[in-house]
């Protein structure tokens, strides 16, 4: 079942790229924006989930201790001062991108809409994990034609990243703190890459 959504969303992906002749992460972006649309207008679960107001403080301070744990560990691990730099006007729309609309549409796809859906066939504890492996191989885009060619793959950071999403979405019953948590961790590249880039290939498979 997690191949077929995977595979699903991969050909999805891939029509989307094509017919919109952009690079793959606006094509994927768009793709999930349309979906995020109309599950949010088809749930009333994910409506629920994307209140603001009230609910405990516990949640919201996953976000703010990953960015701050980067911060710090880059920091006194240091030495070579300030490196990072933007390349281009590309690069700061596409980072802007993965820490703010991209977190947004992915926790609504998958941790509102995906997870609680394999739940109904395998149960809350196998959906979170099921859903994680979805999460993970869409990031390879997995076509039938990737899946045949053997050229999918099952990253590890997307993986660790759905189960502690999903794990704060199911304790807690809010989206939000997802997102920004999810944004915080995409996040993390670009404070490592400020203070100290070695830590970039030191969790090179954390990143893709």
């Amino acid at each position: 079942m997690s191949m077929a959504m995977a595979v699903g969303l991969g050909e999805t992906y891939s029509f989307f790229i094509a017919k919109m002749s952009v690079a793959p992460w606006i094509g994927v972006l768009a793709a999930n924006i349309l979906l995020s649309i109309v599950l949010v207008k088809m749930s009333a679960f994910i409506r629920g989930g994307l209140r603001l107001r009230g609910g405990p403080l516990m949640p919201w301070l996953a976000a703010p201790l990953v960015l701050g744990g980067a911060l710090f560990l880059g920091v006194i691990t240091r030495s070579d001062g300030l490196k990072y730099s933007l390349a281009a006007s590309s690069d700061l729309i596409y980072a802007i991108s993965t820490l703010t609309i991209i977190p947004l549409v992915e926790e609504i796809v998958f941790r509102g809409a995906i997870s609680p859906l394999l739940g109904r066939f395998v149960g809350g504890s196998w959906a979170v994990w099921f859903s994680a492996i979805v999460f993970s191989m869409a990031h390879t885009i997995p076509t039938w034609g990737r899946v045949v060619g053997f050229k999918i793959g099952l990253p590890l950071g997307p993986f660790l990243l759905a189960i502690a999403c999903d794990f704060i979405i199911r304790r807690w019953g809010r989206i939000w703190p997802a997102v920004f948590f999810h944004g915080a961790c995409n996040g993390t590249v670009y404070v490592f890459n400020y203070v100290n880039p070695s830590w970039i290939r030191h969790f090179g498979a954390l990143y893709m």
